[in-house]
């Protein structure tokens, strides 16, 4: 569920790119991260294997400005595709607001979208969420590719009832990857809406206020999707610039402070020290806390990561050892063979 931090002021919504290894959920971020505004987007964090492919996972915050006094942040993730790393998918995918599916349109990988649709909702289930009640979005990719499914075949694999929305990609030149965030993001915010009780209009201007650093429309409500312009504040003195209360300089009140009165002068030697408000200490504390516990989990995510890299070395050491005994033996046959050859 979205996050509400009342001390910063901040709403935090997670969105989860699942599917099979090499199905373009990195290439996704990637693409997203290149066009949004440098001021409202974070660092693209992405640790990979020597085959190219995401075994931790990718995070990147988006922050489009506010509502209300609440700074509005995406967290966008991608979980590894490969079946072997699936605590780390189930941990990634905790606490989730959606979820985009990337699904690869080849007809070879039908088993491997199969297998990753169904963990996905095992995974669900298994962090208390329903899998009918997130917003859900399918994104067929690779539709570039001559050797691929058709919409209908993959609807009758992975949306056999028609429960979830689709959008066909080619993530390597960025088609479908606006949309399929345009459209995720706008069900994302509708039901925050429909929860917390707070009027939305029916805005297709999400994207704009991210990308391209493009200048914000007149009315600065227009650039959060589906909120009323009057519950918009801009954030900083330039409309297309975010400016992180944490990270600013506090300009208090000054206080001057009497050290003491001269028996021999009526003088007095007055100081300013600057006083920080009670209000930004609380803000500072709390983001404080925030990145220990964003921290508490990478060190989860990097203990499961070793686990199963542990279980991975005893499982070759294993099988090194069947090798050695298959080949000694190999070895005894050999010689028994050559005794029968001088008989």
């Amino acid at each position: 569920m979205a996050l509400f931090n009342y001390a910063s002021k901040e709403i935090t919504i997670k969105i989860v790119y699942y599917g099979p290894g090499l199905s373009g959920k990195t290439t996704n971020l990637q693409y997203l991260h290149s066009i949004f505004d440098p001021s409202k987007r974070g660092k693209l964090i992405s640790l990979a294997t020597e085959a190219d492919r995401t075994l931790f996972f990718d995070f990147l915050p988006v922050e489009i400005g506010k509502i209300s006094d609440f700074s509005i942040r995406f967290q966008l993730y991608t979980v590894p595709g490969q079946v072997r790393y699936n605590a780390t998918r189930k941990l990634v995918l905790k606490g989730a607001d959606a979820v985009v599916f990337v699904a690869d349109s080849q007809y070879e990988m039908r088993e491997q979208n199969l297998e990753s649709i169904g963990n996905m909702r095992e995974n669900l289930i298994a962090n208390n969420v329903n899998p009918d009640d997130i917003p859900i979005i399918l994104q067929f990719n690779k539709r570039d590719l001559s050797n691929i499914a058709s919409v209908d075949e993959l609807n009758r694999d992975l949306n056999e009832q028609g429960r979830y929305e689709w959008k066909e990609a080619v993530a390597v030149n960025g088609t479908g990857v606006e949309g399929t965030f345009h459209r995720i993001t706008n069900l994302v915010m509708k039901g925050i809406a429909e929860k917390h009780k707070i009027t939305i209009l029916p805005s297709e201007e999400l994207v704009e206020a991210v990308v391209d650093e493009k200048p914000l429309p007149e009315k600065v409500g227009a650039s959060v999707p589906g909120f009323e312009p009057s519950s918009f504040e801009s954030t900083s003195p330039g409309r297309n610039q975010i400016v992180y209360e944490t990270a600013e300089r506090v300009n208090s009140p000054m206080q001057t402070v009497v050290q003491g009165e001269s028996l021999r002068s009526k003088e007095r030697d007055a100081r300013e020290v600057q006083v920080i408000p009670k209000e930004k200490l609380e803000l500072i504390i709390n983001s404080i806390q925030d990145l220990s516990h964003t921290f508490k989990e990478l060190k989860n995510m990097l203990n499961s990561v070793q686990s199963e890299v542990k279980d991975l070395k005893k499982n070759q050491k294993e099988i090194h050892a069947r090798i050695k005994d298959v080949t000694i033996t190999l070895n005894s046959i050999k010689t028994k063979r050559r005794w029968f050859k001088f008989l």
